[in-house]
């Protein structure tokens, strides 16, 4: 099983870990990341939010799941600490993500079906 985190803790976080538990099963989350803990929750979707300078596995995938104009300093503090491994989700992917979660669960028709 791959083991990803999640960069970030509001809710383009949220739904892109309900998405990949719900369509990728083959990943494990692991919990959230952010830089600091200031702010943010100490568990998101009953996983821990890890403050970016205390999670230790540096060679996991981190999905950056946060708004676009914030994603390229992001990946340069994710750099500076030796996370090399990261995905952007930009508004691209987070909506192909996001539709094939809500038509994987039912909850809503895509417009493609249209």
């Amino acid at each position: 099983m791959l083991k990803i985190v999640i960069f970030g803790a509001r809710s383009i976080a949220l739904g892109a870990y309900r998405a990949v538990r719900e369509l990728y099963q083959e990943f494990e989350v692991v919990g959230f990341l952010v830089s600091r803990k200031e702010g943010n929750p100490e568990t998101l979707a009953g996983l821990p939010v890890y403050e970016m300078g205390s999670f230790q596995e540096k060679k996991v995938c981190v999905l950056v799941a946060t708004p676009e104009d914030i994603q390229e300093d992001i990946v340069r503090l994710l750099d500076a600490q030796g996370f090399h491994n990261h995905i952007c989700v930009d508004s691209g992917i987070e909506s192909a993500l996001m539709e094939a979660y809500y038509t994987q669960i039912g909850a809503f028709r895509s417009l493609h079906e249209l």
